[in-house]
């Protein structure tokens, strides 16, 4: 099915752009006389790498690419491209992240190169590498990888408004329907089932668009793929493929207790690979802090705190914080410290999951939430043991 020609379409159909090209890694067993610069399996096997492997909206993450020379003869000024397509959501088309030179890859060899950018938007989308330039390049068909990433917020509730547009030159009339399959298979969540003539379908002008509100309760740890079905009836069978879109977003939940682990992984990852014993002590003692905030006696689930232990928790998460930004200004190796800014991102994300539950459980309280507010904006502008303090005077507006 052409899908930008569909007389209407419902315009991110995740699951059917078709981003991972893996099925041609074939191609790769051959080696060329020269240079050949290339994006390995097409961006599969880990050539192309998100991190963290879920982004969250509105923090740096970090793109890698696996450039690889399948030629005889090195590969120099190769020039690489990141993009990244969420053009169901900002209707903008392949929007570049960055490109970057690399002097010389050496014949059979291969270079890692990392873009960095902030996805503005929750979504689905598609990242593409593409090789844009070089002296010598044998072959050109290996030189484009695309990746499938899913951009998340942190948090027990999904909510999006999928964009529905009509794209014919005549009105459609259509039967909307949405439902979500949890990972054990049970079927439930239907924000918007079919009830046949029951439902008042939605009518679209040529070129109209509206976006359709979609809410889903997601544990944490749980896995859901929702879809979103549209029928236009005005098609005549609405059941042919001209006659019938739709969409399929894959829902991933997370919580706070888990991405302090995570962050604890980041820095004990850092001490593995430090390179003095001083610096392998102050990792280890960053790493105990968290550790500590990880007691099992003050957590009551994985969202929320026992009211004897939020405030050593958050004290804990402070503390933590301070000697990271101290480490992170020190000569840490780029790759450490990439760890280590993953680890401050998942910290403050883990504090503001446990303020938000917890001003959600009361009911909302006005000075939590513009604590929040406050927090978030330390966050974004780096500032992250001021960000975990408002997350944490928010965290007891909302319990006391």
């Amino acid at each position: 099915m052409d899908f930008m020609n569909n007389p209407y379409q419902i315009a991110n159909r995740f699951r059917l752009q078709l981003c991972v090209l893996s099925a041609l890694t074939c191609c790769f067993t051959a080696s060329y006389a020269g240079a050949n610069p290339q994006i390995p399996f097409y961006g599969g096997n880990g050539s192309i790498i998100a991190t963290p492997h879920y982004p969250i909206v509105g923090e740096t993450a970090a793109i890698q690419v696996v450039v690889g020379n399948s030629g005889d003869a090195a590969a120099a000024n190769v020039q690489v491209k990141v993009s990244f397509n969420d053009w169901g959501v900002t209707f903008q088309g392949w929007q570049e992240m960055g490109t970057v030179t690399i002097p010389l890859i050496p014949a059979g060899g291969s270079e890692t190169v990392t873009v960095n950018h902030v996805f503005e938007t929750r979504t689905h989308t598609c990242v593409e590498a593409t090789i844009v330039g070089a002296d010598e390049n044998i072959n050109p068909n290996d030189d484009r990888g695309q990746i499938n990433l899913e951009v998340i917020h942190s948090g027990e509730t999904f909510s999006y408004g999928v964009p529905i547009r009509n794209n014919g030159d005549e009105p459609v009339a259509l039967l909307i329907c949405g439902q979500a399959i949890r990972a054990d298979g049970q079927i439930g969540d239907a924000a918007a089932p079919c009830k046949g003539d029951e439902r008042e379908p939605v009518l679209l002008e040529p070129g109209e668009e509206i976006l359709f509100p979609v809410e889903i309760h997601v544990a944490p740890g749980e896995e859901v793929t929702f879809r979103l079905d549209a029928f236009n009836l005005l098609g005549g069978d609405p059941l042919l493929p001209q006659n019938h879109n739709h969409v399929e977003l894959h829902i991933i939940g997370t919580d706070a207790r888990t991405l302090k682990k995570a962050a604890l992984i980041a820095v004990q990852s850092a001490e593995a690979n430090a390179g003095t014993r001083p610096l392998r002590n102050r990792l280890a003692a960053l790493g105990k802090h968290i550790q500590h905030a990880l007691d099992g006696k003050s957590w009551k689930d994985a969202n929320r705190l026992n009211q004897g232990g939020a405030a050593s928790v958050f004290a804990q998460e402070i503390v933590a914080l301070d000697h990271l930004q101290k480490l992170l200004e020190t000569n840490l190796s780029a790759a450490s410290k990439g760890e280590l800014n993953a680890a401050a991102l998942q910290l403050t994300d883990a504090d503001r999951i446990l303020a938000q539950t917890a001003n959600n459980d009361s009911g909302g309280n006005a000075e939590a939430t513009a604590l929040i507010g406050a927090g978030d904006r330390f966050r974004e502008s780096g500032e992250y043991k001021k960000a975990v303090t408002s997350y944490s005077l928010a965290w007891h507006r909302a319990t006391h």
